[in-house]
């Protein structure tokens, strides 16, 4: 029999990042370093309604930078969204991004910036099947994430997701596609509200959880080159370090930052968090609960952080015999007693302990509270089926009816 060669190398790639109350106040200089004259701010107006547009553009002016804002990113962006953005931008004299909100609007930047850089179209460079998974030509001209929610990672991720028409959610994934700074200034996310709190901070969970549980490196067969080595490219000692951490921090801290939203303590360890989990899951990679709720996210147009954390409890329960002593160890994170149980034990009161969390900080009870129905079930598992980007990284394999059970069994979480 014969047997590929195993991958016996792990590469970590990570943002540069800026971390700290008033980090924001240095983004006029860092522009400059990077030699921008003219920058675009990408944004959305929900956003413009806090003033933080205006006050980043007027902070990048300071230093002789000119700036304009666009904010026209949508939640979960489409891509007619995105086009409409590519337009803005063209003939403006842009040589500069700055992504300023979630991670909608730190995608939109990504794909404005490679459109107007290298042209032709966008589903072009989205990943295989749906798109020719072109790859980015050279690098994009300089972009700065500045994040106001706590959850996506997108300030780290090469990965820029997009909404098409037909109701699915799709990716391009470069690591040209990877900010080339992220400033994380708690204050920015003080004016998140509870529900958006909520569902970013499950989503920054589900990042770590899975990252911690995925595949490792070694598992997967050596690339002919290191060109060819995916960006997922497996759990190592470095990810499972950055993992844990976020993993303890959103234990600890995420009901605070739901219910007081003034808590600046809560609000930079839960922003500690993200980037972490970012870090973890950009390079470790996912699983099954990313692409569950990619496919329910384009269906139903769910906040995906939303869209995670409604699968996430049964795909831990269903990675248990794959990953035991990972999930024990989730528990004890989560602060329960795991002295004297079995892994198997232990890795239910991590499933458990999920679920209270997202009980107390108000997630719906499960996909009958969106109003999934049964005969949705074939329809969102096949989407899910089709990502298997993310389905190759999971512990355990996934069949076509493993993913239905999953669903059904997530209609109702307690």
């Amino acid at each position: 029999m014969f047997l590929p060669t195993i991958d016996s190398v792990w590469d970590l790639r990570i943002t540069r990042a800026k971390f700290g109350l008033g980090a924001i106040n240095e983004i006029g200089y860092d522009l400059a370093r990077m030699g921008v004259k003219k920058a675009l701010i990408v944004t959305d107006e929900g956003l413009m309604k806090t003033g933080w547009p205006e006050e980043v553009k007027s902070i990048i002016e300071e230093v002789g930078i000119k700036a304009e804002i666009w904010a026209g990113v949508e939640p979960e962006p489409s891509i007619e969204s995105i086009k409409n953005g590519i337009d803005f931008a063209k003939n403006r004299d842009i040589d500069g991004f700055v992504g300023l909100g979630g991670g909608s609007s730190i995608d939109t930047m990504k794909v404005i910036n490679l459109i107007t850089t290298y042209g032709g179209d966008i589903i072009d460079y989205v990943s295989p099947p749906t798109g020719k998974g072109k790859k980015v030509p050279g690098r994009l001209r300089p972009m700065i994430a500045v994040p106001t929610t706590a959850g996506t990672g997108s300030e780290t991720s090469p990965v820029a997701v997009i909404g098409l028409p037909q109701g699915i959610k799709v990716g391009i994934s470069d690591d040209e596609c990877r900010p080339h700074l992220a400033i994380l200034d708690p204050q920015l996310t003080i004016t998140l509200p509870p529900k958006l709190t909520a569902s970013t901070g499950i989503d920054a969970l589900s990042h770590a959880i899975e990252a911690y549980v995925t595949r490792r490196f070694d598992w997967k067969e050596r690339p002919k080159t290191p060109m060819e080595r995916p960006p997922y490219g497996g759990k190592t000692p470095i990810t499972d370090m950055f993992a844990e951490k976020a993993i303890e921090l959103i234990a600890r801290y995420l009901r605070r930052a739901v219910y007081n939203g003034r808590d600046l303590e809560a609000r930079s360890n839960m922003l500690l968090a993200s980037f972490l989990a970012g870090v973890a899951f950009t390079n470790a990679g996912l699983g099954a609960d990313h692409a569950l709720a990619m496919a329910l996210g384009g269906r139903y147009h769910v906040p995906h952080g939303i869209a995670c954390g409604l699968f996430l409890p049964e795909v831990m329960r269903f990675n248990t015999p794959a990953a035991p002593e990972r999930l024990a160890t989730i528990a004890y994170f989560f602060g329960e007693n795991i002295e004297g149980l079995s892994f198997l034990e232990a890795a239910e009161l991590a499933v458990e302990a999920v679920i209270s969390l997202e009980r107390d900080i108000g997630l719906p009870n499960g996909l009958a509270a969106i109003g999934v129905k049964e005969e949705d079930i074939p329809e969102i598992a096949a989407d899910a089926f089709k990502l298997n980007r993310l389905l190759v990284g999971n512990p355990r394999p996934v069949t076509l009816e493993d993913l239905e059970n999953i669903i059904r069994a997530s209609m109702h979480l307690w």
